[in-house]
């Protein structure tokens, strides 16, 4: 079964002439793309999302959140043209001894999604207009359980998915943002309020002890050892007389 590209192309088109309505862009699908083969002036981007699946052979129905959709775009100014070839990898059913690829079915709604990620690469890579690429998260329409089946995964064998090692690396042509460059560039820790409290009793106290006892004036210690004195002489000399 073939990917029905009619409400892929209607929805494309409804995106790119919102931003770019007098440019011409064609979407069209290419199976043998390849993440990472690039003709010059092509940029590429790949996306994962939800879809499902079902089985030519025994009809069982299937739901996955690890399906890639590989792009590769290229806007020529001297013919004032734009292309886009994209591809969906496919996956086969895990019941039946010899299944075959099937192509999966997508809603409308991360359809759109996944294409409004596209314009938005297009605008950054093929215009080279700054804005901050901040992509769509796609929609799951039930909760998955269970791990990735990699061995029925196109994507997977061919080391495109995420889920694989390779498929990493393939994707830093466009690297989400990570955590740290999301921060602000003035951020800094929020200030630990208990903390400085705590610390400005400790202080306060301290301050405390230290002034109830005073130390001693060198002045006044020495008046006191001479008066002392003077008073153990006077002492001395009325014994004498007597």
């Amino acid at each position: 079964m073939d990917l029905d590209m009619k409400v892929w192309k209607r929805v494309f088109q409804e995106l790119i002439q919102e931003v770019k309505p007098c440019h011409t862009w064609q979407l069209t699908l290419d199976k043998s793309l390849l993440p990472n083969i690039l003709k010059p002036g092509w940029a590429q981007y790949q996306q994962r999302t939800f879809a499902r699946f079902q089985c030519s052979l025994c009809s069982r129905n299937w739901a996955s959140a690890q399906v890639q959709v590989l792009f590769h775009m290229r806007w020529s100014e001297g013919e004032s043209r734009g292309q886009v070839k994209m591809r969906v990898f496919a996956q086969k059913c895990q019941k039946c001894s010899q299944p075959s690829f099937e192509v999966p079915e997508f809603t409308e709604e991360n359809i759109s999604r996944i294409l409004n990620n596209v314009v938005l690469q297009i605008l950054k890579k093929c215009y080279r207009e700054g804005i901050k690429f901040v992509k769509s998260p796609m929609i799951k329409a039930i909760a998955l359980k269970g791990p990735h089946n990699s061995d029925n995964c196109e994507a997977c064998l061919q080391g495109v998915c995420v889920q694989n090692d390779i498929g990493l690396a393939v994707q830093s042509w466009f690297p989400e943002p990570t955590p740290a460059e999301s921060l602000p560039t003035s951020w800094s820790p929020r200030t630990n309020t208990s903390f400085q409290r705590e610390r400005r009793d400790q202080d306060s106290s301290c301050d405390q002890s230290f002034y109830s006892h005073p130390a001693q004036h060198p002045r006044s210690t020495g008046i006191g050892c001479c008066c002392f004195i003077l008073t153990l002489i006077v002492i001395i000399i009325i014994i004498v007389a007597v």
